[in-house]
């Protein structure tokens, strides 16, 4: 983490101008805002645009809550703000207050090239340096440079800067792909807002323009795929420690697989959504948990795959066929002691003989990938239907008369082998060939499951 550099004090001076309330009047021709004067403010991850309305009727016309206003400008004494989208939410005669979330410099243009930086306040340090060993990615040719800072007021931001030049749809989508890998490595997801400055020059000395966007909420998780200071894991077991910093067993992301995983994410709207999923299933309740990670696993059963299509359906072809064609002769035979409707039901479903498990189907990528998993991962495999339909699996064979706290045990075991499962394949898929987190092994004190495994799995 860097301390404050004077290469940023201009810019941490127009974030905080942001944060404060002023006064402008509201420019929007042939509109019943225009000329009004209002105040904006900061409300959470939007900003409140308050004004009064004195008059009921202009024109046929009247204001009313719900009403959509695009491209409002708010203009102030040396500067003008354009307000994307301005959405009328409350009235309290006479004041009307809105709601905006974007808003940006009079005379800024998202298709334009400009050299850009974006900085996001956080809420609290984001901390990476035991997991990568790295502040930039390249995405598409391009070198982006990440850094975390804290100002004079020690608040602290991401920044994300590149000296390409470019639209900001082409910055943006690439800084989404960094900060989205850069969330899943270290548990901590910047979000709520953003602030994207433009600038003419490539020193980028004093932008030409600001662009504050709202982003989707931060998330903060207990959780992270690898760590490369074993003490963090196993300070109750500091001979253990000592033994995995001796003989270094444990490293970082390097600048080539932190760059593939940015560029994969960039390729792939499908791997960022699972990306957020996993996130957010790892601060979700022990009941969803679990189902959520097992969701971003098919999911990535359909994305990390051979080109040639695997065999994991249990009959060849022409076996299937001859299997279904006997069925189909029995059904047929025994017509007569079925309805119409459940005749058909049968038939239909003899059709369905050769589809793959889903116990194959989710151990596919792991396979094609090479990785060999234990017994007690192929147990949390076959037990995928209990995740999303809300069942508690029975990982210590207690029955039906387990207690609740053992229930909730269950869960959380299954929730944190599937996620070290999740961090393997990912990991492994983007060359890193080192050690993840051992979840289950670390919280097996908690889930009084006791396993003959390493707290480190090598991938």
């Amino acid at each position: 983490m860097m301390r404050n550099s004077k290469m940023y004090e201009q810019l941490f001076d127009l974030i905080d101008d942001f944060t404060k309330s002023k006064t402008g009047r509201l420019i929007k021709r042939k509109s019943l805002l225009d000329d009004l004067e209002a105040s904006i403010q900061p409300s959470g991850k939007n900003f409140s645009v308050t004004f009064d309305w004195d008059r009921r009727i202009k024109g046929g016309k009247q204001l009313d809550v719900g009403q959509h206003y695009k491209k409002v400008e708010l203009q102030f004494k040396d500067q003008s703000y354009i307000l994307s989208e301005l959405f009328l939410g409350t009235h309290s005669p006479p004041q009307f207050t809105g709601q905006t979330s974007f808003l940006y410099t009079k005379g800024y243009s998202f298709k334009k090239k400009f050299y850009y930086r974006l900085l996001i306040p956080l809420e609290r340090e984001l901390r990476y340096h035991y997991i990568l060993g790295t502040r930039s990615s390249e995405i598409n040719g391009d070198s982006l440079i990440f850094r975390i800072i804290q100002n004079d007021k020690k608040k602290y931001f991401l920044i994300i800067e590149s000296e390409f030049k470019q639209s900001y749809d082409e910055f943006s989508e690439k800084t989404f792909a960094l900060k989205n890998a850069l969330g899943y490595l270290t548990g901590y997801l910047a979000g709520n807002g953003g602030y994207f400055f433009a600038y003419t020059k490539k020193k980028m000395e004093a932008p030409a323009h600001i662009y504050r966007c709202e982003f989707r909420n931060t998330i903060i998780s207990g959780y992270a795929p690898l760590n490369s200071n074993p003490y963090s894991y196993l300070h109750s077991n500091k001979k253990l420690a000592k033994k995995y910093y001796d003989k270094k067993l444990l490293r970082t992301i390097n600048q080539d697989e932190f760059s593939l995983l940015c560029q994969r994410l960039y390729d792939s709207v499908e791997l960022s959504s699972a990306i957020i999923l996993m996130l957010e299933s790892s601060v979700a309740s022990l009941l969803f948990m679990p189902g959520g990670y097992a969701i971003v696993l098919e999911t990535l059963a359909d994305i990390i795959k051979p080109k040639k299509k695997q065999k994991v359906a249990p009959m060849t072809k022409s076996l299937s066929k001859k299997v279904r064609q006997e069925c189909s002769a029995v059904i047929e035979k025994y017509k007569n002691e079925f309805s119409k409707d459940n005749h058909q039901a049968l038939l239909d479903r003899i059709s369905w003989l050769n589809q793959a498990t889903n116990k194959a189907k989710l151990r596919a990528p792991f396979d094609y990938l090479k990785i060999d998993l234990l017994e007690e991962d192929l147990d949390i495999l076959q037990a995928r239907n209990d995740f999303l339909h809300g069942r508690v699996p029975d990982m210590t064979k207690g029955g039906e008369v387990r207690s609740l706290d053992r229930q909730n045990k269950d869960l959380y075991y299954a929730s944190v082998r599937f996620y070290t499962l999740l961090n393997i394949l990912i990991l492994k898929w983007i060359g890193y060939d080192n050690r993840v987190v051992n979840y289950p092994k670390i919280n097996e004190a908690f889930t009084e499951i006791k396993l003959k495994e390493e707290p480190y799995r090598q991938i």
